[in-house]
């Protein structure tokens, strides 16, 4: 057996000679070597194979390596092979078309490179890995993917037999996850360091790193425009080596744009001054963005009818894009982004028009959202568009800025590290375990806000926990070579039951819109775009844009699908891309079988998917969510931001209520890109570890049985949804004391047990013991109540249903435990011996009353309260509740003592002994409680008092008398402090209740008839007592135009209404009169009273109302025989009427004259004319025979004659009218009603003052009517 010491020797001698890798495998088996088991021999035979196989690669390379001579690189060739050969780093920098691109790797080789391992050469894109390696391949005289190959992330064509290596810089990081010293490469070739991208400074971090544990690992860095300075520094020195470029001359030309001139006609002054020298070179224009490229090439084509106006930018369909590698034929404009810049080159470029602006991606780490901001490029950039126009011979560069502001600009470009979001290599470096993300050795430190932002979005996502450590989600996320987000929505699809569905769609956002919208197409373009787009879900639109592509994909060749991607307005191309994106998924993910790309097609399927899959899509853009403003076509999003739907969306115009979506751009406007609509309920199953619950407002809920609250969910500050739940499962100690307080104390519980039953009866007793005596100290307070039963429930009890279950038990009677004694409920030390000075009933005309009692002080409930059944309303003393209940009255009394005024109430100190004194030598029988007052207490003192001195309103409620009316049922109709304020409002009610109990009662039924015709139901008594001992007063009544037998609720209601019905029904019964009395009006009115208010046959209805008050004694009338009598005298009546009638006709044919000769008057003396109309309206208004008191119906002539007077003056003397007018009018204007008693102090106020040889009554004046108006 060979001894371990001498296995280790022998391998550190044959180590130059093996394979990195093969070196570090066997290094780690003799690290892992127990001496006694080792099997020596067989490690001998691996090294020996190693050895073979170190030997075969040598044999690999070329013979002879050539170098085209016209390169400046194959100049330099002999240095650098020596730089290369002696330093470990070199940086190389060289201006494009040097040559080190290609070269430099043939240099590795020919200096034994690649024989340890591959020579590994990155590039920023794809294409140029792909295109790199197959012009290297071409040179060497060698198929690719033998001794060159090349990876990228959809293709890899790598052997053993390769010995150069291109690929992305991604493909190398991902290869850091199984070779963190990268033992598969002897040398790193970095190219275009100089994009500075975020893959880029990673990698240049992580070798800086490497080389210390890696000394035989050679680094090679190029750079066209690179501070190479810096580079060297980062590399401890490395040295540069600079080769020259084989551009030539470029002439600079700095054009600012005047303020007022727009950059369309900047540019085209651009290309025409530069035309005018040379008309036969193609000008390249630098413009921001793809916006800006459409408006330009409108504008050009119309200036340049002769040239040929090309669009450049990535997203172009292929095929415009390989317009601009055709040369020959008009003159071209080249419309670019920057993406000409290093990119793409474009043949044929003499001129360069350089806008000297570029649309920036930064990452807000405010917002956490993507800004695509238009600023202006760097030195180094707009250096390097220059350079575009010296590739064929001397060019101009036109600069549309001033040459100041180039040199005031940055050198360089922003690295990508300072812009982007650091998410996807912060996971990198976790998975890899290389520390904190700010103690990385970049080129240069991103912000410590940045990588705040990327531990977030990790965090948000699963990806790593609240310590910032790796999960175990997170190695999975980490392991797919997909942006972080989208590597979480093809591992959620899985857990949702729909995997394709979510691979497909994570790799649709892998990969750039296939969906082409040329701007000379556009129309086209979405009415095809429309055959498979989904009217809520912009995901489901591109997974139905992929069903679409399986289908055409089924039948079609190669050049039929091509056919129908363009007639479709789809890339295909990207097409392609995203299909083998979603392989290169299912191959990590799935089964050999999940490659097919079977995935849900028909409508039904995809709806019914509609849920899974957009939560698996959530679970990756669970912060890039949205809620709809009101109002407003704006979202709210977390963090405050605010956006807009894309209009190229379908749900722009159908906003949802919640959307997420795939990205938010900042550009004109910050826009939410590939949209769906969503339910925030979601939310709650796909990220219950962001979504925030809130328990708010526990309280007892009596349907349930059991403490509620309102849980409010919500999600980056935004409100989610809210939802009733029981608050016991999240504060049990919180539930029961609510249970305790609301359920048990308070007895909110249906089906109440029979000891809660008690128990509350107990309570309610010493309440109503507390409302008499106003006391509201006897019942123990609910915490004391509350402590009772949870010294004798367990713990657990806060339910109705615990409760139940617990009072069950089999076997125990817990219920006992629970009924509490009169000691309980009691407050300590409280003495709840009632007093007889607070009844509960009051004995009243023969009637019982129920009284109840309120300690609410502040309302109208405070005190003693009267219940009044509506039968008695007007049966009741109404003088007997001012004086309470017994134990009230000594302070009801001392509360009527205080309102006296201050020189009374001193004969009254102190008022309480005063009032004690009153109240023990008064009762009830005394009648009205003032005045017996007032009467004792002169006999006390000496000192009279009138009812008048006290102000009983100005009492607190619980001293005055609270009358409650109610129904037969015991239901209340209304309350007020008296009894004849509820007569006063309730006498419809109380006539009603009082039929209904006439109906119900034989005796009374007779005294209520709807119709009466005749005298036929013989004579009124004056009363009659109802069922419910209530007293009823029969009379005639007027009742919708005809007469009606009625119970009425008092005497004077009875009267009144007696009157009016007994007056009626003899005029009913004098048919024969009342037509000769309305024959005779129409005869001596005719049509001459214009303006008369009143027809012919209703003024001789209203004149033999009238007549008939004075013709009969119409209250006397409750007898048959009366009644008869009446009849026997109508001549006195029609008499009566006669002459009423021929004195009213008088009255208006003197209204008629004064108005004609109103009218006569024309628009003279406005105010006087309106004087006298008011005085006629007024006093000859509709109703007025009826409405013109008796004193007054005499004087009716004698204020028509003054007023007649007043007219034959007024022209004589007007000015005089005026003023007199002037003392009349303001009064009018404060008559509360038009006939009011004070209207008939006027007339004869205007008597006096208009026409003083008639007389006026009453010495009338101002001060009169004030007096009339007051009384």
């Amino acid at each position: 057996m060979t001894d371990l010491a001498d296995l280790r020797a022998r391998l550190e001698r044959a180590r130059p000679e093996l394979l990195a890798r093969d070196a570090q495998q066997f290094s780690r088996q003799l690290a892992r070597a127990d001496k006694a088991r080792f099997d020596s021999a067989r490690f001998l035979r691996d090294l020996a194979a190693g050895l073979a196989r170190r030997s075969a690669r040598d044999a690999l390379r070329p013979a002879t390596i050539r170098y085209p001579a016209e390169l400046p690189v194959s100049q330099a060739r002999e240095e650098l092979l020596a730089a290369i050969r002696d330093h470990q780093v070199l940086i190389v920098c060289g201006e494009t078309g040097s040559g080190k691109t290609t070269q430099l790797p043939k240099l590795c080789l020919e200096l034994g490179r690649g024989s340890r391992g591959l020579i590994g050469h990155t590039q920023p894109r794809r294409l140029a890995a792909r295109s790199v390696a197959t012009r290297i391949a071409k040179e060497l005289d060698t198929p690719i993917g033998e001794l060159v190959g090349f990876e990228t992330r959809f293709d890899r064509r790598v052997s053993e037999k390769s010995l150069v290596k291109l690929m992305t810089d991604g493909i190398l990081l991902a290869e850091l996850q199984s070779d963190r010293d990268l033992f598969a490469y002897d040398t790193i070739i970095i190219d275009e360091a100089h994009e500075r991208s975020l893959n880029i400074d990673f990698l240049l971090g992580w070798l800086k790193r490497l080389l210390p544990r890696r000394p035989d690992l050679k680094v090679i860095v190029t750079s066209a425009t690179l501070d190479p300075e810096r580079l060297s520094r980062h590399f401890n020195d490395a040295p540069i080596f600079t080769v020259e470029g084989r551009a030539y001359p470029v002439t600079l030309r700095y054009q600012p744009e005047s303020e007022e001139a727009e950059t369309e006609d900047a540019v085209a002054d651009a290309i025409d001054q530069l035309w005018k020298g040379r008309p036969d070179g193609d000008v390249l224009v630098f413009l921001p963005g793809e916006r800006e490229i459409h408006d330009l090439s409108r504008s050009l084509a119309g200036r340049f009818p002769r040239a040929q106006v090309l669009p450049l930018y990535s997203r172009l369909p292929a095929a415009q894009q390989d317009r601009v590698f055709s040369t020959g034929g008009p003159p071209r404009i080249v419309l670019s982004t920057n993406v000409a810049e290093t990119s793409v080159t474009v043949p044929g470029i003499r001129y360069v028009v350089d806008t000297g602006t570029a649309r920036m991606s930064r990452w807000s780490t405010r917002l956490g959202i993507q800004q695509l901001h238009i600023e202006a490029v760097s030195q180094a950039a707009a250096n390097q568009r220059a350079g575009r126009c010296g590739r064929v011979g001397p060019g101009t560069c036109v600069r549309l800025y001033a040459a100041d502001e180039f040199a005031s600009r940055p050198l360089f470009t922003d690295p990508e590290v300072l812009r982007a979001n650091l998410a996807g290599v912060i996971l990198q470096m976790a998975t890899l375990g290389l520390g904190d993300v700010e103690e990385f050795p970049w080129l240069d430190s991103p912000d410590s806000r940045q990588v705040s932002e990327g531990y977030r979005l990790l965090q948000t996502l699963g990806a790593l926990d609240d310590e910032r450590a790796l999960t175990k989600l997170g190695r999975e996320i980490a392991r797919l070579p997909l942006d972080p987000r989208v590597a979480r929505i093809a591992l959620a699809g899985r857990d949702t039951n729909c995997a394709r569905e979510s691979w497909v769609l994570a790799a649709a956002l892998s990969v750039q819109d296939p969906h082409e919208n040329p701007p000379e197409s556009l129309p086209q373009a979405r009415q095809k775009h429309a055959e498979w787009s989904h009217p809520r879900s912009d995901f489901l639109t591109l997974l139905q844009l992929w069903n679409r592509w399986q289908e055409w994909g089924e039948n079609a060749s190669n050049r039929q699908l091509r056919k129908l991607c363009k007639d479709h307005y789809v890339s295909y191309l990207r097409m392609e891309e995203w299909e083998s994106v979603y392989r290169q998924i299912a191959d990590l993910l799935g089964e050999r079988e999940d490659r097919k790309a079977v995935v849900a097609s028909t409508p039904e399927a995809i709806e019914k998917l509609y849920v899974p899959l957009h939560q698996a899509l959530l679970a990756g853009l669970v912060d890039h969510l949205g809620l709809k403003l009101p109002e407003k076509a704006e979202y709210q999003g977390p963090r405050g931001r605010r956006f807009k739907i894309f209009p190229g969306s379908k749900l722009a115009k159908k906003a949802p209520q919640w959307l997420m979506c795939a990205a938010i751009v900042h550009t004109s406007q910050i826009f939410a890109r590939t949209v769906a609509a969503i339910e925030p309920e979601w939310l709650t199953v796909v990220a219950p570890h962001l979504v925030k619950r809130v328990a708010q407002q526990p309280e007892w809920n009596i349907q349930r049985g059991e403490v509620s609250c309102t849980e409010h969910f919500s999600i980056f500050g935004m409100p989610l949804m809210k939802q009733l739940r029981h608050y016991g499962t999240i504060d049990p100690a919180g539930a029961r004391s609510i249970f305790l307080l609301d359920a048990l104390v308070r007895g909110e519980i249906t089906n109440k047990p029979t000891f809660l039953q008690q128990n509350l009866k107990l309570a309610d007793d010493v309440r109503e013991k507390e409302a008499r005596l106003r006391r509201p100290d006897l019942l123990a307070d609910e915490p004391t109540l509350a402590a009772f039963y949870d010294q004798r429930l367990p713990a657990d009890v806060f339910t109705v249903a615990a409760l139940k279950r617990w009072l069950h038990t089999p076997g125990q009677n817990r219920a006992n435990a629970l009924r509490m004694r009169e000691a309980d409920v009691l407050r300590s030390g409280a003495d709840a011996d009632i007093a007889s000075q607070f009844p509960d009933h009051l004995d009243l005309a023969g009637h019982r009353l129920r009284l109840s009692y309120a300690h609410d002080p502040g309302t109208d409930a405070d005190g003693v309260s009267f219940h009044v059944p509506i039968a008695l309303l007007y049966a009741l003393p109404a003088e007997r509740f001012d004086w309470l209940v017994p134990g009230l009255l000594p302070a009801r009394i001392e509360g009527l003592i205080r309102t006296l005024p201050q020189p009374l109430r001193r004969h009254c100190v102190p008022a309480a002994d005063y009032a004690m004194a009153l109240a023990n030598s008064l009762s009830p029988e005394a009648g009205e409680l003032l005045p017996a007052i007032c009467t004792r207490f002169h006999a006390m003192t000496g000192v009279s008092l009138s009812p008048g001195d006290f102000a009983p309103a100005k009492l607190d409620a619980h001293l005055q008398p609270r009358l409650v009316l109610e129904d037969e049922r015991g239901r209340k109709l209304a309350e007020d402090k008296s009894l004849a304020a509820l007569q006063g409002s309730q006498t419809g009610a109380a006539r009603a209740a009082l039929a209904s109990s006439a109906v119900q009662d034989e005796a009374s039924r007779r005294w209520v008839r709807e119709k009466v015709l005749d005298w036929d139901f013989g004579d009124l008594p004056d009363s009659v007592q109802l069922p419910t001992r209530a007293q009823a007063y029969p009379a005639l009544q007027v009742r919708d135009g005809h007469v009606a037998l009625a119970l009425l609720e008092s005497r004077e209601a009875a009267a009144k209404s007696h009157v009016q019905g007994v007056r009626a029904l003899l005029l009913a019964r004098l048919g024969d009169r009342m037509r000769d009395l309305a024959r005779t009006a129409k005869a001596k009115l005719g049509l001459s009273q214009i303006g008369l208010a009143l027809s012919p046959d209703a003024l001789a209805l209203s004149i033999a109302a009238r007549a008939a008050l004075r013709a009969w004694p119409l209250a006397q009338i409750r007898t048959q025989a009366a009644f008869q009598d009446a009849l026997q005298h109508r001549g006195e009546f029609g008499r009566l009427a006669a002459a009423m009638l021929e004195q009213v006709c008088e009255w208006l044919n003197a209204a008629a004259e004064l108005r004609k000769r109103m009218r006569a008057l024309g628009t003279a003396w406005p105010e006087a004319r309106a004087d006298l109309a008011e005085q006629l309206d007024t006093m000859l208004a509709a109703g007025f025979v009826d409405a013109i008191p008796e004193a007054q119906w005499p004087r009716i002539a004698t204020y028509l004659k003054a007023a007649s007077i007043r007219l034959d003056r007024l022209p004589n003397k007007p000015q005089r009218d005026l003023e007199l007018t002037a003392q009349i009018k303001p009064w009018i204007s404060k008559l509360p009603r038009p006939l009011h008693p004070a209207r008939w102090v006027l007339e004869e106020w205007r008597v006096a003052l208009f026409a003083q040889e008639l007389r006026a009554e009453g010495a009338p004046s101002a001060t009169r009517v004030r007096d009339a108006l007051t009384a």
